[in-house]
């Protein structure tokens, strides 16, 4: 590729990186739905962060019990609520997994240890409600 061309793509290839969030300095970790159900199962001391709109907080699709509602609309003008969890675990979630990986995404930049809940909730209302031991 010539030297030329590339200077003047690179720029713009970078910004689109940084437009979407994906930059190589923000490594999002995901847990699956299960796992978020071990957590609580085992009493690990998380934050869960539903990041929909109240609507679907108090919706058919519900919401995990004893989560925090910020929504991802306000999530940037009002993140430092969170700061007082910033050593803790975040669980972030929404309902299917989209809105929660940029909150997420925005949340590590900001230094919190955030996770992106994969599946969001209808994953969540999709596992068993009890879970029979053999």
């Amino acid at each position: 590729m010539n030297l030329r061309i590339a200077k003047l793509i690179l720029p713009f290839v970078l910004s689109i990186g940084f437009a979407f969030g994906q930059t190589s300095t923000t490594k999002t970790q995901n847990v699956t739905v299960g796992e978020v159900r071990q957590m609580l199962d085992a009493k690990q001391d998380i934050l869960l962060l539903d990041v929909r709109t109240p609507e679907e907080f108090n919706g058919r699709l519900g919401h995990i019990e004893g989560a925090r509602l910020l929504p991802l609309q306000v999530l940037a003008e009002q993140y430092r609520k969170l700061n007082r969890f910033k050593e803790k675990k975040i669980v972030v979630y929404c309902r299917s997994g989209n809105r929660s990986l940029r909150a997420t995404r925005f949340l590590l930049k900001k230094g919190f240890k955030a996770v992106n809940m994969l599946g969001g909730m209808r994953a969540w209302n999709a596992l068993p409600k009890k879970i029979i031991k053999p």
